[in-house]
């Protein structure tokens, strides 16, 4: 993914001609000094030291003032420090703030030739009466036509606003938003109006000729245009004004300020969109234990300002967990817990992979115990078979993992077997059930378990779960070159072809694909097995570990593929055998 970087250049008050009613630049920036152009290549400079994404898009970017209202030479003079950078590819473009009555074609083509790729005019509003009333000193016109001359040189256009101004009301704004869209821009800023000391609007606001938005209604209102704009595909580049000391201080008279501006705007939306929940979705979820799944990037928001919306919630249901899922804006899952699979998994896997596991469903940890060696003691594999969504489990297994499982109203079948110190004591469960077909060394099989299949296929292997993963009824994967034989011999009446380097073999329906054990860690042992790093949900390959440096993968992926599986590696790293994963439909 490739890595958005601004190297902003703020120049205050430079070359604006007019003081609107709202402004002073000073107390809003918190500058003062006008930069020289050779300090901008310092800036840049610094900026550029400390980006770490090899992969990314930096673009210099003069803020703050009127660029194209600078004298031509000063213009001319801050653009070409940055000349040198665009022919190194170190910038890749430049973007400045104007007026929209500064702005001309044969200067626009000029700006486009020095590496100018966006222009954002400060409109504000585009209602004429506001304009005048802000002393802002262009009309809507202006605008206009400002607009389209910049879109006709194929550069991005943006176009700033601000709620709350002198004359203005909640429809004026989002008439201006309307506009905003309309005009063709492709990004825009929400800025509130406040009051701020040495103004005109201050002497208005003392005089009542001026009331500001309150906070609540600020929000409110930033969050309707906020969700308008990404819906009509107009990037919002920030919303509130940047904090300073001068408006945490002094400077700041009244209005809706604060820090945290944009954090309260999406916690807004999200919780707009919790109590907008159908009321039959709902009903049915109440006084639940529930998951919301939101995107990675609006977890904190989700989750509310100060945890507001998580508070909101749980008004309504029992208990609320929120996880991430990777792609979307604002876009959400509602699920009850007890929907959710259950999953046992080894304690002793990753914490990345715990935590990754953990967004798939409700998870049990089975932690080491004295019944057998030190390797093997936290495998779910080992105390348990499953068959579909119920569980076959020894006598001896961990009374905690039973007493949950039960909680959790998972069908439960006690063997006969108690699980040993050693082999063959350790693999009476460690066997492979799929559809009425039973794979295990029968020698060692659990009583209860041969019961329930009217098909057996005998392997030497007494681990065989351990080494052996069925995907579905006629799909395979194994890391024992003894099953690989035995399941494709048992499988076919054609068994004259000799598997050549133990890869994939078809046979009819029947697919197998080996995958070398030796490149799988076990903790004790010379190493593992790829089957234990593994667990079947859905349609999906759960795997313990990243497959990227698999000498198989090409083949995997490929198997995986055919067979319309998807790979889900629970963290960037080692595989591991972790006795399997279990995943049980509740």
């Amino acid at each position: 993914m490739i890595k958005h970087y601004n190297i902003p250049v703020f120049m205050p008050e430079l070359a604006c001609p007019y003081r609107c009613v709202y402004c002073n630049q000073f107390s809003i920036t918190g500058l003062s000094d006008i930069i020289k152009p050779e300090e901008v290549k310092i800036i840049i400079d610094n900026h550029l030291s400390s980006f770490k994404d090899e992969y990314r898009f930096v673009e210099v970017a003069f803020f703050g003032g009127n660029f194209t209202g600078l004298p031509l030479e000063m213009q001319n003079d801050y653009l070409e420090v940055v000349q040198p950078y665009l022919d190194k590819n170190l910038i890749h473009g430049i973007r400045c703030s104007t007026r929209p009555d500064y702005i001309s074609y044969h200067r626009v083509k000029e700006l486009r030739q020095y590496g100018m790729r966006n222009i954002e005019l400060g409109a504000q509003s585009t209602n004429d009466l506001v304009l005048n009333k802000c002393k802002r000193g262009h009309s809507y016109k202006d605008i206009v036509e400002a607009s389209q001359i910049i879109l006709s040189e194929d550069i991005t256009l943006g176009l700033q606003m601000m709620i709350g101004l002198p004359s203005s009301n909640k429809e004026i704004d989002s008439q201006t938003a309307r506009d905003i869209v309309n005009l063709g821009a492709k990004e825009t800023r929400i800025y509130p109006c406040i009051v701020v000391k040495d103004t005109e609007l201050e002497k208005m606001y003392m005089s009542e000729e001026y009331n500001s938005l309150s906070l609540k209604d600020a929000i409110s209102e930033s969050a309707d245009l906020y969700s308008y704009f990404i819906d009509n595909q107009v990037k919002v580049l920030r919303i509130g004004l940047h904090a300073s000391n001068e408006l945490d201080g002094e400077a700041y008279v009244t209005g809706p300020y604060h820090k945290n501006f944009a954090e309260m705007v999406f916690s807004h939306i999200w919780k707009e969109k919790f109590e907008n929940l159908r009321n039959s979705e709902s009903e049915k979820l109440k006084s639940k234990d529930i998951i919301i799944k939101v995107p990675k990037s609006q977890i904190n928001h989700a989750i509310g300002w100060k945890g507001e919306n998580k508070k909101m919630l749980l008004e309504k249901f029992r208990s609320v967990d929120f996880k991430t899922i990777d792609d979307g804006q604002f876009d959400f899952t509602i699920t009850s817990k007890e929907e959710l699979p259950t999953i046992i998994a080894d304690s002793r896997m990753p914490e990345e992979a715990k935590k990754n596991l953990k967004k798939l469903g409700n998870v049990l940890f089975l932690n080491p115990t004295e019944i057998t060696y030190n390797s093997i003691s936290s495998h779910p594999d080992i105390f348990f078979f499953q068959r579909d969504n119920s569980l076959i489990y020894a006598p001896n297994a961990p009374k905690k993992i039973i007493k949950e499982l039960r909680k959790r109203k998972v069908n439960l079948i006690e063997g006969k077997k108690e699980v040993g110190k050693k082999y063959p004591k350790t693999v009476p469960y460690n066997a492979v059930g799929i559809g009425n077909l039973l794979i295990h060394n029968l020698k060692h099989t659990d009583s209860t378990i041969l019961s329930l299949y009217e098909n057996h296929i005998h392997v030497n292997q007494g681990y065989t779960r351990c080494n052996l993963l069925a995907l579905n009824e006629n799909v395979f994967i194994t890391s024992d070159k003894g099953i690989f034989n035995e399941v494709n011999r048992q499988q076919t009446t054609d068994n004259s072809h000799c598997p050549h380097e133990f890869h994939v073999e078809t046979y009819g329906r029947t697919s197998v694909l080996y995958i070398d054990p030796k490149q799988i860690k076990l903790e004790g042992q010379k190493n593992g097995f790829f089957p234990g790093c593994c667990g079947v949900w859905k349609n999906n390959l759960i795997v313990c570990g990243s497959t990227k440096n698999l000498k198989d993968k090409e083949e995997l992926d490929k198997f995986l593929k055919d067979n319309n599986f998807n790979l889900i590696e629970l963290y960037d790293g080692d595989l591991i055998d972790v006795g399997s994963v279990f995943v049980i439909n509740n």
